[in-house]
């Protein structure tokens, strides 16, 4: 089913659509509400250095060395599971620039307490890196870098990403299913709809033949069959056989020669396909091929001259159709003319001398 019919169905039964639609709306805003919001806390330091200088040297190298290094321990696998064994949360981005003694430490956590708490550990986790680290190369405290809080941890702004986003995704979800529930509907109701016309038409038919068959039947009741009196008035006539056709009257088969018929308007002695033993074999195809049987009077002579012209007008252009009809009457004139004189007086007299010689 393409998007065209699907529209179409969806338009058609709206009323299935809509009402899902809103139902849909509605477990949206519910699931969204649902979702507690996100607390975005924000909190800033600074790395110190230090006070005097040290015997020995530092192991971060430069305070910016520091820093940079600082960054990628808090931002850690560990880092993140010690925070989160503190029951914390551990969504939370270390951000650190590049040459810069300045440290950004960015939360987001369910609550506003869980939020600002998570900061503080993260800063707290950040001093405590620094002092050991230092402390384990042997500088003394004036000697090592330190961690200044700028900004305390601070909530920020609420976020509800997570209700959109599970709105959104419920109430694609919800529209999809209550496209596929008005189409399937649809599709049924077409069905019922197609079988209860087949049914009805059905039903009309065996009404039609019950009714057609009722009254045949009343009819052969109301009028009973009389006895035929052709048979007791003319008793001949019952044992007279029927007149057998005509051999022109019936249909003859291609193969068949044509019998002889009444003479046409032209002289000609046919003037149907009876004739066409007059004609050339090639006008006999151009009739009578085309099927099996011959019937009389389907077609005269001058339409199967017609026949005939048109296709050798389109081979020859020189055609000339009145010579070939001439031709052709001349050929039946021929063949009808009655039999010379002298043939007709030999044969009286060969009667005659053959009389006399039986005279005794």
């Amino acid at each position: 089913m393409d998007v065209w019919r699907i529209t179409l169905a969806a338009l058609r039964r709206w009323y299935v659509l809509l009402p899902l639609l809103a139902v849909t709306g509605v477990m949206a805003i519910g699931a969204g509400n649902r979702v507690a919001p996100e607390y975005e806390g924000q909190a800033g330091a600074m790395i110190t250095p230090e006070r005097i200088q040290g015997e020995v040297a530092n192991p971060y190298g430069s305070i910016t060395n520091a820093n940079e290094a600082l960054g990628i321990v808090l931002n850690s696998v560990d880092s993140r599971r010690t925070i989160m064994e503190q029951g914390l949360s551990a969504s939370y981005e270390i951000g650190v620039a590049s040459r810069s003694t300045i440290l950004q430490v960015s939360v987001r956590a369910d609550s506003p307490e869980v939020a600002i708490a998570t900061g503080q550990a993260v800063l707290d986790l950040a001093a405590q890196e620094l002092a050991t680290r230092q402390t384990d190369a042997a500088l003394p405290a004036e000697a090592q870098y330190t961690l200044a809080v700028l900004d305390p941890p601070a909530v920020t702004a609420i976020v509800d990403t997570g209700s959109v986003r599970v709105q959104a995704v419920v109430g694609v979800l919800g529209a999809g299913v209550s496209l596929l529930v008005a189409v399937l509907f649809d599709d049924i109701v077409g069905l019922w709809k197609r079988a209860r016309a087949r049914g009805s038409r059905r039903s009309a038919k065996r009404a039609r033949d019950e009714k057609e068959a009722a009254s045949d039947t009343a009819a052969a009741v109301a009028e009973p069959a009389e006895p035929s009196t052709d048979a007791v008035d003319d008793p001949v006539s019952a044992t007279e056989e029927p007149e057998a056709p005509r051999s022109r009257d019936l249909p003859r088969r291609r193969s068949e020669p044509a019998p002889a018929g009444p003479r046409g308007p032209n002289g000609n002695k046919h003037s149907d396909h009876t004739g066409l033993t007059t004609a050339s074999p090639s006008i006999n195809s151009a009739l009578i091929n085309t099927n099996e049987w011959v019937w009389p009077g389907d077609q005269s002579l001058e339409e199967a001259i017609a026949a005939e012209e048109e296709p050798r007008r389109r081979r020859n252009p020189f055609f000339d159709p009145e010579f070939t009809k001439r031709q052709l009457e001349k050929k039946s004139k021929r063949k009808d003319a009655p039999e010379p004189a002298e043939d007709v007086e030999s044969t009286s007299g060969t009667t005659t001398s053959s009389g006399a010689a039986q005279r005794p």
